[in-house]
């Protein structure tokens, strides 16, 4: 019997050990919150390359804020979680008074990002563009329309020039594998 009871006594410490080191393992991060709104800085001109794999989708470019700072995260191929995600950037959110950043995610588009058949594209919006900014090192990337399961417009923007001679492509449907189409978003390209 009394082995039975340095055995359980034994188990019982290191089964305690394991789930402290499990516990000590697991990383909650607490949400960024601020009194009052914060400027999300300008995003980066970036530069899409060719897609290594027709099932990859391009997630634009973001800031992502610290407690501290932003921090920019710079875009990449990657292969969506599900059919019809889409990648949503980060944002504030306003929440009892303070505002709360959402970080970036995907999302569910309601129809899918992959479609049948092409859908019509909406008319574009005529913006007024203002004046540049003093910085010297921006570019004016026009307000667009991106498909998420449904049409919404991207407003028109000054955004940091890293790549000054590169050009603005339009987004536009494009056949897709088994003879589906898929979106492929405005962005900037080097010809």
């Amino acid at each position: 019997m009394k082995n039975i009871t340095l055995i359980t006594c034994v188990c019982l410490i290191v089964g305690i050990g394991a789930l402290h080191h499990l516990f000590a393992q697991v990383v909650v991060e607490q949400p960024v919150v601020s009194p009052t709104y914060i400027a999300v800085p300008p995003v980066q001109q970036e530069v899409i390359t060719t897609a290594p794999a027709p099932n990859y989708v391009w997630v634009s470019g973001h800031w992502n804020r610290t407690p501290s700072t932003w921090q920019w995260n710079a875009g990449t191929w990657v292969q969506p979680p599900f059919g019809n995600a889409y990648w949503v950037p980060g944002y504030w959110q306003h929440l009892g008074g303070k505002y709360v950043w959402q970080t970036a995610h995907w999302a569910a588009a309601n129809q899918g990002v992959v479609v049948a058949k092409p859908v019509t594209m909406p008319t574009v919006y005529e913006e007024l563009k203002p004046a540049a900014p003093a910085q010297t090192n921006v570019v004016w990337q026009p307000g667009h329309w991106e498909w998420r399961g449904s049409w919404f417009w991207i407003p028109g923007e000054y955004v940091t020039s890293a790549v000054p001679n590169a050009t603005w492509v339009p987004g536009q449907w494009v056949a897709g594998i088994g003879g589906n189409w898929q979106w492929s978003p405005a962005h900037w390209a080097v010809s």
